[in-house]
């Protein structure tokens, strides 16, 4: 009886062992990538925009308190005339508009380790003029290292 027992323990153990062994550990690049979900516009002039995030560090986002932009979205508009998308052009800052957002880092212990998620963010301007009808972002992301995501650009937005 007691061999039977330990024949099966035995075959439960090296069938766990086989199958744990078979799984492997999500790796990511340290340096955190970004990929365009989705955007989400709402009656007025706002709107969501979502992005999926990567980091093989678990550094994204910032403590509670801490006001560091890491976030970064810049506003293009097509030029009726050219055809072209253009930065919406601020004189008062001599730049182009650019938003940072503060992005919170999750309440659980993630750093040292792979992370992956959503951000969502509230455009409270999605656009300077209602004339303008089709807009594009530029949107990056920093870590808690300074690493900078890839760069990307949305597709074409077309408007109401």
């Amino acid at each position: 009886m007691k061999a039977t027992f330990f024949k099966y323990l035995l075959l439960v153990i090296t069938g766990s062992a086989f199958v744990f062994s078979c799984v492997k550990k999500t790796t990511y690049n340290t340096v955190p990538e970004i990929e365009y979900q989705a955007f989400y516009p709402y009656v007025g002039d706002s709107a969501d925009i979502q992005v999926k995030f990567t980091d093989g560090d678990g550094d994204i986002g910032v403590a509670e308190g801490d006001s560091t932009k890491t976030f970064w979205v810049n506003y293009y508009y097509k030029d009726t005339v050219t055809n072209k998308y253009i930065g919406y052009y601020r004189p008062f800052e001599n730049d182009t508009l650019k938003t940072g957002y503060i992005v919170k880092a999750p309440s659980d212990s993630y750093k040292g380790k792979p992370i992956s998620g959503e951000i969502s963010v509230r455009l409270q301007q999605m656009r300077h003029s209602k004339k303008i009808k089709n807009i594009k972002y530029v949107i990056y992301l920093f870590d808690a290292k300074g690493n900078k995501s890839n760069v990307l650009t949305t597709p074409e937005i077309i408007l109401q």
